[in-house]
């Protein structure tokens, strides 16, 4: 029995020991303090509150961070004070701070410590999401630990690639960036305030194509923008399994506008690859669909069209029709190849000018492309100023695409001659000559109609004078008969026939004029019983000139004058007179002459 009183008494001896030895470590302050905040990040200005320290009114207290002084206070009636003080900037990590009260700056004693509280220091740290993409996609960045409301850079490598605030408590969320050109692999991502930056954290950038158009047909050019490839590497590039082509990215990976023509294949989706030397690849989808191109677009009836097919289905008859008429083709039988392609042509029908449709099928797919039928004239020798036509010029006018069997005029100049009619036959086809007629010098116009489609061409009429005639008769200072014959020498000019004008004066100056004579077609002119010139004196002669006109109405100069005069001129039967007169006076004259012979003849 006494055994089992024992046992209990030594038990709460020993507890009372053990707490007799604790109390000393945690003793009991009637003092106290409080922070706020009472966390943040280094650079955090906070405030500590003092009460219970009666007996400490009139003196200083001291503050220590994590047992280092960082600041005191004097203590004040009612035993309270206010301290304040900056977290060190060499508190970067997450961790949690005593904050002690001693009535003595030395370091740390725990016998001198008279009140405590806790700060919990608070890391810059940012979180993103994702934490890989491509160029140009968004990246959402959270943050802690930073200075209170304020400014927050985000770094993308040592790229600024946007800003966040803060709140109170130095977080933000929900701030966005755009993935920078970069190339494929590692990068760094951080936040960084007026105190410092966060720790980094990686964004991985991955490699991207995108093609435009996503989708069109064989021999279709595609333009190819990629980003996130290695950087300053040969890249190559697929169409399927085929390498088309090849180029180089520049120094963050990304390279633009490199194009291809999709080359000979099947309709139906296909994948063009670009792959740079590092082995980094990235994909996109073409879908080939079926398509025509017609090889010439355009021309007159009779022209041959070439008509190329891609994307239809494979070996497949195929129908060509022109204006929804089936034509004949060559081959006559046309059909698509293993991968749906086909060539084959055909001559366009006549009919009017206009655009009509080229549609082809192949009893599943159609497709269809313009066609645009013109009409053309040709004129077998264009004019200019440089080198002009001339009256009595002839010309070929050929025409096609023009109205089938209806009649085409061809006239000239704005007042319309017309030069020719003709008809245009079972293709619209028309072929006539022309003769240019008398028109003055410069600028005309030929027009071909059918009364549906009309032509015109510029035409340019020489405009150079002919040379002067030289006279030849009568000469200079001759005396002529009143019904002279003028002659001059004949004039060659490309526009005939050249006529010309003969002017008789009194004068030299030629304002007293004789006589004048217009139109004159040949290089001569005897003038006429009613035209007959008055006899004059060598001293008060006649002058004439002439100048020429050929048939596009240029003038030529007029020739220098020469002088004549007209002597006295009897009428023919005042001469048969004067002749008969004289005989008669021979024959009295030879009777009186013989007589007066014979009478002394007697006498002697």
């Amino acid at each position: 029995m006494k055994h089992n009183r024992v046992l209990p008494i030594l038990t709460l001896a020993i507890i009372l020991a053990l707490l007799m030895i604790a109390l000393p470590a945690t003793p009991a302050l009637a003092q106290s303090i409080t922070l706020n905040p009472t966390s943040g990040t280094a650079n955090t200005a906070v405030t500590v509150t003092g009460s219970g320290f009666t007996a400490y009114v009139g003196q200083l207290v001291y503050i220590l961070f994590n047992h280092n002084y960082i600041a005191s206070a004097s203590v004040i009636a009612g035993g309270t004070f206010t301290a304040s003080f900056t977290v060190p900037a060499t508190y970067t990590t997450a961790m949690t701070v005593p904050v002690t009260v001693q009535h003595t700056v030395s370091a740390y004693d725990a016998t001198k410590q008279i009140a405590m509280a806790y700060f919990d220091v608070v890391a810059r740290q940012i979180v993103i999401s994702p934490s890989s993409g491509y160029v140009g996609s968004t990246v959402t960045v959270s943050g802690s630990g930073f200075n209170a409301s304020s400014s927050v850079t985000i770094y993308f490598d040592t790229i600024s690639v946007g800003t966040a605030t803060t709140n109170t408590a130095g977080s933000f969320s929900g701030a966005t960036f755009t993935v920078p050109q970069s190339y494929r692999g590692t990068h760094t991502v951080k936040g960084s305030d007026a105190s410092g930056d966060s720790p980094t954290v990686n964004f991985t950038t991955l490699q991207k194509i995108t093609i435009t158009p996503a989708s069109g047909a064989v021999g279709d050019t595609v333009t190819i923008n990629g980003t996130g490839f290695a950087a300053s590497s040969t890249i190559t590039f697929y169409f399927d399994t085929i390498s088309v082509t090849a180029a180089t990215t520049n120094t963050v990976g990304s390279f633009t506008n490199n194009t291809f023509a999709i080359p000979s294949t099947s309709r139906g989706s296909h994948t063009i690859k670009v792959q740079d030397a590092s082995g980094n690849y990235a994909t996109a989808t073409f879908t080939v669909a079926h398509k025509i191109t017609i090889t010439p677009a355009s021309g007159v009836s009779g022209t041959t069209v070439t008509v190329t097919g891609s994307g239809f289905s494979a070996n497949k008859p195929i129908t060509v029709k022109y204006n929804a008429v089936a034509v004949t083709t060559t081959p006559t039988a046309v059909s698509t190849d293993a991968n749906g392609i086909f060539t084959a042509s055909f001559t366009v029908p006549a009919g009017l000018a206009g655009t009509y449709s080229v549609e082809v099928t192949d009893g599943t797919y159609t497709a269809s492309a313009n066609f645009v039928s013109t009409t053309d004239a040709t004129i077998s020798q264009t004019t200019s100023e440089a080198s002009p036509g001339y009256v009595g010029m002839e010309l070929t006018i050929t025409g096609s695409g023009f109205k089938p069997g209806v009649i085409v005029t061809i006239t000239y100049t704005t007042e319309p001659v017309t030069l020719a009619t003709v008809t245009a036959d079972a293709n619209g086809v028309f072929s006539a000559k022309v003769t240019i007629p008398p028109s003055a010098g410069g600028n005309h116009t030929i027009t071909v109609t059918d009364g549906y489609t009309t032509k015109k061409f510029a035409f340019v009429m020489e405009s150079n004078a002919p040379p002067a005639p030289p006279l030849l008769l009568p000469l200079v200072g001759e005396k002529a008969k009143s019904r002279t014959y003028f002659d001059w020498e004949d004039v060659n000019d490309p526009s005939r026939p050249v006529t010309y004008t003969l002017q008789i004066a009194s004068d030299a100056d030629f304002t007293t004029m004789v006589l004048e004579k217009t139109g004159l077609i040949t290089s001569g002119h005897t003038l006429t019983k009613e035209e007959k010139l008055e006899s004059t004196t060598t001293e008060a002669p006649y002058y004439w000139r002439v100048r020429a006109i050929d048939a596009a109405s240029n003038e030529s100069q007029w020739t220098t004058p020469w002088s004549f005069h007209v002597g006295i001129s009897f009428p023919q039967w005042t001469i048969y007179l004067l002749f008969g007169l004289g005989a008669l006076l021979f024959g009295v004259l030879g009777f009186w002459l013989g007589r007066r012979s014979a009478y002394s003849s007697l006498t002697w």
